[in-house]
């Protein structure tokens, strides 16, 4: 309630041009725009070789990018005051979509994971697509936790320390952003999967989000609305294995909830969600997590709900 107040959003004129229109435009938007969107992934040859042995439309993220743009551009020409910049968030989101974009296009699909992407750098001296997603990231995640220099503190060193906190938690953020990119992807190996995932982690950061000022509130939801309907949007085709999200789409949507726990959880819950992460990528390492989701009745029924038949 007290970021709505600070900015403006209790009243009926803010809630109506803050959330109500723009939220409206973009659905419609989404509905026009997602089966052209297919469609043409089909035409210019982007599909992948789903679980099944069948070549599916992949890069389905670019609806996610496009209607996350669509939200950017409202708010720079046509939302009320109380919209913040959100120059750099556009930017981070638009670094981690193309290096997704990237892979999808140029990826090298015998190296798959982290581990052999770094296994390929070090040992051949050859740089992945893997590897690029990876950089891109972290730069990403930099320009989002980095604070805007201000210019009455210049040259004193004091702007990072003031506005960021102990600067022993910036790594950790950013690793958590990292793993929350990658982690997504690993489940998009299934119809359905990684967006029940992000709704899920979704529905939990709501749940233990903490104010940390109406500025970051208000920027991170600014973030994941888009994203969110653009995912529900998409969660048909993906869940009935018409299209994939990809690299596009899934390193999005993990980027987008590492920010958002990085931003708006207390620390010590970043450093929980970043344990669960840790060991999730470790089991992926040596484990596949297909088989072992279809060792359990319940992890089994949760993941094949929503599918279609066949």
């Amino acid at each position: 309630m007290a970021v709505l107040a600070q900015t403006g959003m209790l009243t009926m004129t803010g809630w109506l041009w803050g959330w109500a229109v723009p939220s409206g435009l973009l659905l419609a938007a989404g509905a026009v725009l997602l089966p052209g969107v297919i469609r043409f992934l089909q035409e210019q040859g982007l599909t992948e070789t789903n679980y099944r042995g069948c070549p599916v439309p992949t890069a389905g993220g670019v609806l996610l990018w496009g209607l996350l743009l669509l939200w950017y551009l409202y708010g720079t020409w046509a939302a009320p005051p109380s919209w913040p910049d959100n120059d750099r968030w556009m930017l981070a989101v638009t670094m981690v979509g193309f290096a997704g974009l990237l892979d999808d296009l140029l990826g090298e699909r015998e190296v798959k994971g982290l581990r052999n992407h770094w296994k390929t750098w070090i040992g051949q001296r050859r740089v992945t697509t893997g590897i690029v997603k990876a950089g891109a990231t972290l730069a990403a995640g930099m320009i989002v936790l980095l604070p805007e220099p201000d210019p009455s503190l210049s040259g004193t060193g004091l702007n990072l320390l003031e506005d960021s906190g102990p600067l022993w938690f910036f790594p950790l953020k950013l690793l958590l952003i990292l793993l929350a990119t990658n982690a997504v992807n690993l489940l998009d190996v299934r119809p359905g999967r990684a967006l029940k995932g992000f709704f899920v982690s979704l529905l939990l950061l709501g749940w233990l989000a903490k104010e940390s000022g109406a500025q970051a509130n208000w920027n991170v939801w600014c973030l994941l609305v888009p994203l969110t309907i653009g995912a529900g949007l998409f969660a048909r085709a993906d869940l009935r294995g018409k299209a994939m999200l990809g690299d596009t789409g899934a390193n999005v949507l993990g980027f987008a909830l590492g920010v958002g726990f990085s931003q708006l959880t207390p620390i010590s819950v970043q450093a929980a969600a970043l344990t669960v992460l840790a060991g999730l990528h470790a089991i992926t390492w040596r484990r596949s997590l297909s088989a072992i989701i279809e060792r359990h009745a319940l992890l089994r029924w949760l993941d094949q709900a929503g599918r279609g038949r066949g």
